[in-house]
């Protein structure tokens, strides 16, 4: 029965190592942000940030550009356990928790003062 748990755990923690593989892959790319959860409401990114255009883009080797009112640059990484991305612009840390990912859909949470902001994403097809 132990070694039938340990197989079990092994399996369970190379998965995660292949997923946080694949989303790093997938990820590559632009996401548009289209939409925005806080406090219970649903808005859009002009409703919320007041600006019409928002988005995230990945590139190798972990570059970030992000775009939010102000263009900003850094690096990102994803944690071995596919549950959260890491953006460093300035030396300074921003982690998203990846609530849902698909090859075309990203929804990510981020924690802040005001609560749980939850950000929703669609990849940009060229």
């Amino acid at each position: 029965m132990k070694k039938k748990a340990i197989v079990i755990i092994l399996l369970w923690l190379g998965c995660g190592s292949a997923f946080s593989q694949e989303i790093s892959k997938e990820i590559i790319g632009k996401w548009k942000l289209t939409e925005v959860g806080m406090m219970g409401q649903k808005g859009s990114p002009i409703e919320v940030f007041g600006v019409a255009e928002a988005y995230q883009e990945y590139s190798k080797p972990n570059k970030f550009t992000g775009f939010l009112g102000e263009k900003v640059t850094g690096k990102f990484k994803i944690d071995k356990a596919a549950k959260k991305i890491e953006i460093d612009v300035n030396k300074e840390s921003t982690i998203f928790e990846i609530k849902t990912f698909t090859t075309k859909n990203m929804v990510l949470n981020l924690k802040a003062e005001e609560g749980v902001i939850t950000l929703y994403y669609e990849k940009v097809t060229k």
